[in-house]
């Protein structure tokens, strides 16, 4: 999946911190069509809160290590029965936010039926947008954190679970394991 390559370029880029974005008011239109939708809104007490939750077992405890760094972990997701639900305004309206000095693509991959965009603010700032066909992800996590650690949050607090990412079932031929 093309989300996966994103986190892998990702992966590269270092230190990151996040400044929080404002989601538009479009996105209770599209909660209203949406077969399923996510919404996370994580700021920084109810993430302490949150990782009460988590247990001291390896991989719970890594996430709890994790997320007790970070300032709060905001994400909308909404999914589609049928394709044409979302437009590029909806896109363009977190976009536009993104825009001018203080925010730069690092990472965008575009096929026909399938976006990835990765934003970074000068200042320390991380947004995900992924959009498909029948889907659409905005992840923004605000605090420091390496993004060899977004890995494991994969699948924790809201943020969608990406398979066959390095230390989640992934093996050294590219192909997933079952998990």
């Amino acid at each position: 999946m093309m989300f996966r390559s994103v986190l892998l370029m990702l992966s590269a880029a270092g230190l990151l911190s996040a400044q929080q974005i404002k989601f538009p008011a479009a996105f209770e239109r599209l909660a209203e069509k949406a077969s399923e939708t996510v919404n996370v809104t994580l700021d920084p007490q109810t993430l302490s809160f949150a990782t009460k939750f988590l247990s001291d077992k390896k991989e719970e405890a890594e996430v709890k290590r994790i997320a007790q760094k970070l300032k709060g972990i905001y994400v909308r997701g909404f999914e589609f029965e049928k394709e044409g639900e979302y437009t590029d305004k909806d896109l363009s309206d977190i976009r536009s936010q993104l825009k001018g000095p203080e925010w730069s693509v690092i990472v965008s991959t575009r096929s026909k039926r399938e976006i990835s965009e990765i934003y970074l603010h000068r200042d320390g700032g991380l947004l995900i947008l992924s959009a498909e066909p029948k889907e659409l992800t905005i992840v923004n996590i605000m605090g420091n954190i390496d993004p060899s650690d977004l890995t494991n949050l994969s699948g924790q607090f809201g943020i969608p679970k990406v398979q066959g990412t390095p230390g989640k079932g992934a093996r050294k031929d590219g192909k997933d394991e079952e998990e």
